[in-house]
């Protein structure tokens, strides 16, 4: 009995063990047409409340959604009445054929018409994407990967190259001073630097690190 007892109890803490660590985690998306997306992200849901949906001569993908369906109470407001002496709209042209339209007007071909009520809202040629973590968006609404390389102390980190900064380092604006004010030197990215230390490093300046450059924030 007390040899049965011990061979069970190991089977019985492995068991209780297993139950209590859950499911394993989701394995990363994987490319396909259920998710173009993968692996950098999910595709997003389609659009709700789309009522119809119809393509243009072009091929572009129109969604018919209800006109109340725009704002989250449902009301829409009410065109501002024309300004009084506004021209009157241009006769039409002799045997009843209608005025001829601008060259902007012309090139809207929205192609077969939704139901009464509805607006139209074009669909985007490409996916749209919610990135997961470790990844950024990217112009065309796809994932991609951050890059594994970092930027060393005085080097610049940018979403748009897909860097950062090396760890222990601390991304801080880009800052030059002009005729004594402190101007950005590079709107859309980072410089990495050890700002705090004490020490006005590579970078630093009293502009974007004064308490180690001994300036004064303006």
């Amino acid at each position: 009995m007390h040899a049965l007892a011990l061979l069970l109890c190991p089977l019985l803490l492995l068991a209780a063990a297993c139950a209590a660590r859950g499911p394993d985690p989701a394995d990363p998306p994987h490319p396909g047409a259920d998710n173009p997306c993968a692996p950098g992200g999910t595709a997003r849901p389609p659009r709700e409340h789309v009522v119809a949906t119809t393509v243009t001569p072009d091929g572009q993908i129109v969604d018919w959604i209800p006109i109340e369906s725009q704002t989250p109470d449902g009301k829409i407001a009410t065109p501002p009445a024309g300004p009084e002496g506004a021209s009157p709209p241009p006769p039409a042209s002799p045997g009843g054929a209608a005025p001829a339209q601008s060259p902007a007007a012309a090139t809207v071909q929205l192609g077969p018409r939704g139901p009464a009520g509805t607006v139209p809202v074009l669909r985007p040629r490409r996916p749209q994407c919610d990135c997961l973590p470790g990844y950024v968006q990217q112009a065309d609404g796809s994932c991609a990967a951050l890059a594994s390389r970092c930027s060393g102390e005085g080097g610049m980190a940018s979403s748009k190259s897909f860097t950062t900064c090396c760890q222990g380092l601390t991304p801080i604006a880009s800052m030059a001073r002009v005729d004594g004010a402190c101007v950005t030197t590079a709107p859309d990215a980072h410089l990495c630097a050890q700002c705090g230390d004490g020490a006005c490093g590579a970078g630093e300046n009293d502009c974007n690190c004064p308490g180690d450059c001994g300036g004064a924030r303006p």
